[in-house]
Order: C-alpha cells, then sequence, then structure tokens
C-alpha cells in the first residue's frame, strides 16, 4: 500500500538523520548546561559527552558524500551487513531486538536522566534514533526478506506502542493518596453509583462525564483496593481505544498480513494522539460494529444505543454516532443519480435523529441524578473562550491550532492524493458533505479546547480525529464505493508520506515519560494514621469534614467513621468556577464564612494570581479568587504534609484576616 524508497534514498535518509541528530542535540545539550549554571569547559564529564555526540554525528556526516561517489556500492554493502551475518550473531538478534523496541523507555524510567535530560526534545529524539537503527539491524538480522523500510517502520511503531503500554501501566501504585490534580476524582465519582453500598446513604450521580465514571465503577463491586483501580482504568483504557483499531481492520479488509500489522499498530498509536478518552470510544466500537448500508434495521439499532451513550458523555459527541453512520454511508453508497433529497434523507434522518435521542438521554440522565440544579451540567456554555491558546502558549506549546494541524495535515494530503488519483468516481454531492462534516468536527473541537479548562492537548479535536481515521482509512484502503458501484483499485503513498503519517502519533507519545512510583510506606502510614485520628477527634465533638480532595480515601474504606459531604468536591468546585456559576458559589461562600466545615481537607493553598504568561494562568486564578480566597478568609492552616499535598484547615478563631 506504500511505496518504499530506493536502497541509495533510504540510506541517505537514514545517514542525514543520523548526521544531524547528535549536533542537534549537543546544541540543545549546551541550552541545558547555561540553565544549569555549568561550566562545561571546566567540567571533563560534560566535555567527553558532548564530544562523543559530535563524532557520533560527524562519522555519518562524512559518509553521506560518499554515496555519490564511486565508492557508493561498497558503503552501501557495509551498511547492510545485517543481512549477511553468520549464525551467531542472527541468535543474537532476538534479544537485541527486543532490547531495541525497549531500551528508548528504560533509558528515560531511569530518575536521574528523566529529570537532567527528559526536557531536551532533540536529544530524546536521538536516543530514540539510536535504539530504532539497532532494532532495525536486528530485525532485518532475524528475517532477511523484508524490506529495509517495512523494518524501519515496524521498529519504530513497536517502541511506540511500548512506551504508550509503559506510560499507562507504571501509574499502577498502591501509594494511598491522589497522583495528580484529577486523578482524586476519577475514583470517587465512580463510587456515587452505589452511594447506598458504599456510604449507607443515596448520594447525587456525577456531574462530569457519567459515562466515564460508570465504567471505572467494577472495581466497587468487589471492595478493591486503590492499585486494583488504577490497574483497571488503565486497561479499560487500552483495551477500549484499542478495540476500535480490530473493527476498523475488518473494514478496510486488509490481505497483506506485514502491511497490515503496520496500519494496526498505526491506528493505536493515532488514537491515543489526542488523546481519545476511553468512555467515548464506546460509541465509535458501537457503529463501527453495527453499521450496515444493507441492513438498516441494524444501523439504527447502534445509531440509538451508541446516541444514548453520548448522552451521558459529553455534550459535543451528541452528534457523533449520527455522523459516523452519516460518513460511513457516504463512502459505500454511491449517489448513482438517486436524487438530492432521495439520497440524502437517510444520512440526514440518522444525524438528526442520534443528536436528539443523546439529548434527551441526558435531559433523562439529570433527572435521576439527584443534582438539584440542571445548570450545574450546562456550566461550559458560560465559561470563557481563550482564543490566545488557538497558538503557541505556556499552556500548550504548539497551539491548539497548529498542533491540529500538525497531527492531521499529512492525512489531508493523503486524501487529496487519492481523491485526485479517482475524480471521476466520486460525485461531487458525496465530497461536499464528507468535507463539510470534518469541518464541522474541527471547528467545533477548536471551540470546545478554546474554553477555560481546555487547550493542554488535543483531546478535545477527538471526534474530528476519529472521522478523519475512517475517512482517510477508506480512501487510502480503497474500501468506498465508486459513483458505478465498484470497489476502486489501491493507490500505493510514496514512502515519504508515510514517515509524515507516522511522526506526530510517534511523538505525542515519546514525549511522556514512564516511570514506576516509589514512596516511604512508613511515613506515609503514618500520615494516614494522623488523618484518622484528626477524623476521629472532630466526628467525636459533631462537627462536619470537607474532603475537598482525596475523597478516594472515603470511599475505598481507608479512612474510617466519616461522613462524606457531597458538596464542593475539587473538580465540580473548579468546574463551577470556570463557568461562573453564581449560585453554587454563593453557597459555597456563605458556608465559608458560616464556617460550616469543622475540618476542611485540601491540597496546600497558595494565594497567587498569575500572568497568562505561565501555564493555565486563567484556571489557577479562578481558583484563586472564586474559590480559594473564601477558604482563606475563614479557615487557617492546621497541619501540613507536603511531600503528599495534603493540608488541613481549622477555622479562623477572633477577626478574620484575608489573604
Amino acid at each position: 500500500m506504500f511505496i518504499p524508497p530506493s536502497r541509495l534514498t533510504f540510506w541517505r535518509f537514514v545517514l542525514s538523520l543520523s548526521a544531524g541528530l547528535p549536533f542537534l542535540s549537543v546544541w540543545q545539550l549546551l541550552g541545558l548546561a547555561n540553565r544549569l549554571g555549568i561550566d562545561v569547559p571546566s567540567r571533563p564529564s560534560w566535555i567527553g559527552f558532548l564530544a562523543g555526540l559530535s563524532l557520533m554525528g560527524l562519522i555519518p556526516l562524512l559518509l553521506l558524500p560518499v554515496t555519490g561517489s564511486r565508492y557508493r556500492e561498497r558503503l552501501l554493502t557495509l551498511l547492510e551487513f545485517p543481512e549477511r551475518a553468520p549464525r551467531p550473531i542472527r541468535l543474537l538478534s532476538v534479544p537485541i531486538l527486543i532490547l531495541a523496541l525497549i531500551g528508548y523507555t528504560l533509558v528515560f524510567m531511569h530518575p536521574f536522566i528523566r529529570e537532567i535530560f527528559g526536557g531536551e526534545g532533540w536529544f530524546r529524539f536521538l536516543i530514540f534514533w539510536l535504539f530504532n537503527l539497532i532494532g532495525l539491524c536486528a530485525l532485518k538480522s532475524i528475517h532477511r526478506p523484508i524490506n529495509w523500510f517495512i523494518a524501519f517502520l515496524a521498529v519504530a511503531l513497536g517502541q511506540g506502542i511500548f512506551h504508550l503500554f509503559m506510560v499507562n501501566l507504571s501509574g499502577i501504585t498502591d501509594y494511598p493518596f491522589a497522583r495528580g490534580w484529577s486523578e482524586t476524582s476519577r475514583y470517587y465519582y465512580p463510587s456515587l453509583f452505589l452511594s447506598e453500598k458504599i456510604y449507607g446513604q443515596s448520594f447525587p450521580l456525577p456531574i462530569l462525564h457519567p459515562t466515564l465514571h460508570l465504567l471505572l465503577v467494577p472495581p466497587y463491586l468487589f471492595n478493591a483496593p486503590l492499585w486494583a483501580h488504577r490497574f483497571w482504568q488503565a486497561a479499560i483504557r487500552l483495551v477500549l481505544v484499542g478495540a476500535i483499531v480490530p473493527l476498523m481492520l475488518k473494514r478496510l479488509s486488509i490481505e497483506e498480513r506485514g502491511t497490515r500489522w503496520l496500519v494496526a499498530l498505526w491506528m493505536f498509536l493515532y488514537l491515543f494522539m489526542g488523546p481519545l478518552y476511553f468512555h467515548l470510544a464506546v460509541p465509535v466500537i458501537l457503529m463501527l460494529l453495527g453499521f450496515s448500508s444493507q441492513n438498516e434495521r441494524r444501523t439504527w439499532i447502534v445509531l440509538i444505543v451508541a446516541s444514548l451513550w453520548c448522552g451521558w458523555s459529553r455534550v459535543n459527541w451528541y452528534p457523533v454516532p449520527g455522523m459516523i453512520a452519516a460518513v460511513l454511508y457516504l463512502l459505500e453508497t454511491p449517489y448513482m443519480g438517486k436524487g438530492f433529497w432521495r439520497y440524502l434523507l437517510k444520512p440526514a434522518l440518522w444525524f438528526l435523529t442520534g443528536t436528539l435521542i443523546a439529548f434527551a438521554s441526558q435531559r433523562f440522565y439529570i433527572l435521576i441524578s439527584g443534582v438539584p440544579d440542571s445548570a450545574f451540567f450546562y456550566t461550559s456554555f458560560s465559561s470563557d473562550l481563550l482564543w490566545y491558546r488557538l497558538l503557541p502558549n505556556a499552556s500548550f506549546f504548539l497551539g491548539i491550532l497548529p498542533g491540529a494541524v500538525l497531527a492531521s495535515f499529512p492525512i489531508w494530503i493523503v486524501m487529496y492524493r487519492t481523491l485526485r488519483a479517482d475524480r471521476i468516481g466520486w460525485h461531487p454531492l458525496r465530497l461536499i458533505f464528507l468535507l463539510a462534516a470534518l469541518l464541522v468536527l474541527f471547528l467545533g473541537g477548536l471551540v470546545v479546547s478554546l474554553k477555560i479548562g481546555g487547550g493542554a492537548d488535543l483531546h478535545n479535536l477527538d471526534a474530528y480525529f476519529v472521522l478523519l481515521l475512517i475517512v482517510s482509512a477508506y480512501l487510502v484502503f480503497a474500501r468506498y464505493r465508486r459513483e458505478e458501484g465498484n470497489l476502486p483499485a489501491p493507490t500505493a503513498l510514496p514512502w515519504a508520506f508515510v514517515i509524515l503519517l507516522i511522526a506526530m502519533p510517534l511523538w505525542s507519545q515519546m514525549r511522556f515519560n514512564a516511570g514506576f512510583v516509589t514512596y516511604d510506606e512508613t511515613r506515609t502510614q503514618k500520615v494516614l494514621t494522623e488523618l484518622q485520628k484528626r477524623v476521629d477527634q472532630v466526628s467525636a465533638q459533631g462537627g462536619e469534614i470537607l474532603f475537598i480532595t482525596q475523597r478516594h480515601l472515603i470511599s475505598m474504606g481507608m479512612l474510617q467513621n466519616v461522613t462524606l459531604v457531597p458538596e464542593y468536591e475539587r473538580e465540580d468546585l473548579m468546574e463551577m468556577a470556570m463557568g461562573n456559576n453564581t449560585k453554587y458559589l454563593t453557597q459555597f461562600r456563605k458556608d465559608m464564612e458560616a464556617q460550616r466545615f469543622a475540618l476542611i481537607v485540601v491540597d496546600p493553598l497558595n494565594f497567587n494570581i498569575m500572568t497568562s504568561r505561565r501555564s493555565f494562568a486563567e484556571e489557577n486564578n479562578v481558583w484563586v479568587r472564586r474559590v480559594m480566597k473564601h477558604i482563606l478568609c475563614n479557615y487557617r492552616l492546621d497541619t501540613l504534609f507536603p511531600e503528599d499535598e495534603i493540608a488541613l484547615y481549622v477555622p479562623q478563631q477572633g477577626e478574620r484576616q484575608c489573604p
């Protein structure tokens, strides 16, 4: 399905990158040394390191001109030595290949390397490239008939897949406290679906992402420990998002085994590029599994189920099942002179009906949720748009628009090339509506990304990326119906296009670090014991305790004898602050002024207004002004556990002091 480079072109490509990356790394590391205050000329270790990198780049740089000389064949033969490797070396190639696939991840799992060099992009790329060359030689030695370029792709994608798995799985730990801003919410909100079983009384259901938290309920059915909850979240993310891949491959009917595996690896990385949240994979799975141009009944069933799910998921996903159905119809059903309305009636009905079902589904959820005010579900409509985040900024160095373009432009180029090769196979009406569907989801994703609280990555463009994958895959692998009703002949992609296609999905994973969590169990247990002691003291005096964070300690029974206060969980508070929900925030302010709670458990509160040059400055500022200020004006810090980012606040006495 693609045209590999010629032998000479491939090795010039390899030598060029092998020459450029070391010098780019040296340049970047000199900047790092300057930031760290290191005087390189006086540090032999740094001189040796940088000199070694320079030599590493100099050798392939000197070999590049040879590829244009009369000694070219000798050089290429030398570079292709793995094809002639003797049996003992071939036997060693299997462990070498395994090392190459996991080496990049292992290098940056080392705490020292991760801390010092983890932020240096060119150096990271160099390490990835070196392991890819090692793996390339090992794979070619093991399986000599494989094309060099295909082997190169297989090792690169294999490295990416292993790294993705390790990034997800390395967060599995029995460390008892929350890791990161929203982790405690991910494990607390699912408990609300079983509140009578867990807390002994019924509480309102989650406001944010109900289906996500519904999928995280199962560990609560078995009173599982925290590490099992973390494992379940990582596993279900990999399984549900990954399930899209075989369904796509089934629709594409790729016959060649090697191509099928390469495409599967690429699709898996692509779906995590945004990333696609795992609860939003469910409607995609349903539509790919059940849509049929010939079986309308089955299509309607999966459309209804997927739309019901989307209604409980996200507002901007209301129309997605209907759009997927419409796009698959446009791809698989030729116009063939049916007439405008006759041709578009079914996709229009799917789109409108699916959207209305999703809307009704959310209204039903609001009705049964027990949440007192339906406006709490629509705070995103009143939150601010931060237009500057379209371009590079402190919260996302690429910026939403350049990032989206980098991620999707290679696919658009491939689509354009395919469409141009088969211009007579398409009625303009089909193309117009395909492009319109992609444009609507692209613009919608941009708007959602610009809402305060978004814009740190491309995940709000997930629906656009999913639809783009479907359309482009049908075009590239020739699974669409031409106007006469036949499938077209596949067109092969030039190798440079393939490099562009894999670049962004690979980079989106390799920039993260994997690292297993270690902690002092004795110290942590002392913190838990102290928390239990404080809880018991307040409960004995009949006082209420507000856990703004760390609520999973209650839901999983790590703290006993705590009466849960369902209001004012951190994600809810933040959502209401960003949406400026005055009713909710006014009640919160009144409760703080009345010192309703005898003890508040929250992250350490540092009153600090940031400028827009700082990452997530606007989010910090609304939190400080609309939430934190009301706490600090009425409560004081009593106990701090800095290693675990836990602080205990108690009511101020006498004249109250505000920051």
